[in-house]
């Protein structure tokens, strides 16, 4: 959000670039995760069916997240504050989702259900955790963790079972990492082209790997 600088403005829309970049993000997850979805019902993959949440959950994410940067704070600062929480609570949703996918790629019976148990208890703690800190560096490391989840899946199942899927989503895994990298080091071209704007383009390239690994992989 603001770091007490002023804020660009395009007519009555603050932060114009990352509303942009934002919307686009959510459009394409959208899109990903609907071909994603049918795929998971034709083929019966619940692996691809988790994935597609995690992009359908990313799109209302990111569509918050456009809402609220274009909410002037200095005028709207209730309204910009309650759409940003609601996209943190989406992206609580991101990293559940992702993390249930392993459960059913990577493994089957009691570490099946341990997997998807730690995934529904993750998703509470972090809504609570949330509604007392609606900060993004929470969503961050809840994300970060359901995305180490996702990597240590892929690496397991490239290895032994030659998993054609799996490199897709270690590739995808990476690129989070390096738009990670982008937006904690707040890396930026521009006051009209941030960092918030360039991890936005980034991820991008990883929802392409998030959708390809999903439409590939076979459930145990």
């Amino acid at each position: 959000m603001a770091d007490g600088t002023e804020l660009p403005r395009l007519g009555g829309i603050t932060e114009p670039m990352t509303v942009f970049t934002n919307a686009v993000l959510a459009i394409i997850a959208f899109v990903l995760a609907a071909r994603l979805a049918y795929h998971s019902a034709a083929e019966g993959s619940a692996s691809a069916g988790c994935i597609a949440a995690a992009l359908l959950a990313t799109s209302f994410a990111s569509l918050l997240g456009a809402i609220a940067h274009g909410v002037d704070p200095a005028h709207e600062a209730a309204l910009r504050a309650r759409f940003w929480r609601g996209a943190l609570y989406a992206t609580g949703f991101i990293g559940a989702a992702t993390m249930a996918s392993v459960a059913f790629f990577a493994v089957t019976g009691n570490a099946r259900t341990v997997i998807l148990a730690l995934a529904g208890l993750k998703l509470v703690a972090f809504m609570v955790r949330v509604a007392r800190r609606p900060e993004f560096r929470v969503a961050a490391a809840d994300y970060g963790a359901a995305l180490a989840v996702l990597f240590a899946g892929a690496v397991y199942v490239a290895w032994r079972w030659r998993a054609v899927g799996a490199a897709w989503l270690i590739a995808a895994v990476l690129v989070s990492l390096v738009a990670g990298i982008v937006q904690a080091r707040r890396v930026g071209f521009h006051r009209h082209f941030n960092h918030n704007d360039f991890y936005h383009v980034i991820q991008l390239v990883a929802l392409y790997g998030f959708y390809r690994g999903g439409a590939l992989l076979v459930d145990r």
